[in-house]
């Protein structure tokens, strides 16, 4: 199934093309209210892992380099919902049996497939007790080319089609990087706050309350396009198989009222998203608000978080 298109309004990130790190260097000199998300399609053209490291091998290259039991932190939980819904929690599951059981679909089971949680390998480590996976992924100088020229952590991401990630933001710039499959971004300026429902916890104060992924909520029927707004529509045009099912955890019409939050962030300048396919990056500079989503499959990116 092709990835749904959303409308106009959100407005897709500027895209630059083999970007220098000069060229990044004076892109982040603007400060973290006026340096822009990015698009960048070649940034890791070179790099040796888009050619070794594959689904249809049932991911060998990666297993060999992480360990096939090696324990690993995931995130589990509702399908859909992202790491402040009461049903997620860490679990610590050997590497092998997170990839076949969560990944690729191969140990069985006697539940439907949409009754079972997602697994999610977020902001992993593993990296740092894997030197052999740097060498397909090496480091980039544009690493270095933030006010203080320091990478503070790479991080690993590994998730099947329907991961999701909150909207959040980070006190460093981040670039991430797409090697298997495609994920999606959303992406609002510091000043969206307001929009966001910002969480109280003091561990989260850092993420927005809304739980659902943002074409998740531009496809829920609970949410129709009223045809008086005066706003134009945002968000996917064609049907969704889901159901309300899926929503039932959830207040009554609270899906339009995120629907309507997130229209007027997605109208503030500077607001955009961005799909990766394999190979391509995206920058989010320190202190935007972004959230991911997995579509059309599984798939694998590495971050680098620099300043």
């Amino acid at each position: 199934m092709s990835t749904p298109t959303l409308a106009p309004i959100i407005r897709s990130a500027k895209s630059v093309c083999s970007l220098s790190p000069s060229a990044l260097r004076t892109h982040l000199i603007a400060g973290p209210s006026r340096a822009t998300p990015l698009h960048l399609p070649d940034l890791i053209s070179d790099w040796p892992a888009l050619k070794t490291w594959s689904l249809s091998d049932h991911m060998k290259a990666v297993r060999d380099g992480v360990g096939e039991n090696k324990s690993v932190e995931v995130e589990l939980g509702k399908k859909g919902r992202g790491y402040l819904h009461k049903e997620w929690q860490r679990v610590w599951m050997p590497f092998g049996l997170f990839l076949d059981a969560f990944i690729l679909n191969l140990v069985p089971s006697s539940s439907p497939s949409e009754e079972l949680p997602t697994a999610y390998l977020a902001q992993s480590d593993i990296l740092d007790s894997s030197p052999n996976l740097l060498e397909a992924i090496p480091v980039l100088p544009h690493f270095y080319e933030g006010k203080e020229k320091s990478l503070y952590r790479r991080t690993m991401w590994i998730g099947p089609k329907g991961s999701f990630t909150p909207f959040h933001k980070d006190p460093y710039h981040g670039i991430y990087s797409q090697i298997v499959g495609k994920k999606t971004f959303h992406i609002l300026p510091p000043g969206a706050v307001p929009h966001l429902d910002i969480s109280s916890l003091p561990r989260h104060t850092n993420t927005s309350q809304i739980p659902l992924p943002v074409s998740r909520i531009y496809s829920s029927p609970s949410s129709p396009t009223s045809t008086t707004s005066t706003s134009p529509p945002v968000g996917p045009t064609t049907s969704t198989s889901n159901t309300l099912d899926d929503l039932s955890d959830l207040p009554h019409a609270i899906v339009q009222t995120w629907r309507t939050k997130l229209d007027a962030a997605f109208d503030m300048p500077g607001a955009c998203q961005v799909t990766l396919e394999a190979g391509e990056s995206v920058l989010v500079p320190e202190g935007w608000w972004h959230a991911a989503e997995g579509v059309d499959g599984s798939g694998v990116g590495v971050n680098a978080w620099f300043r």
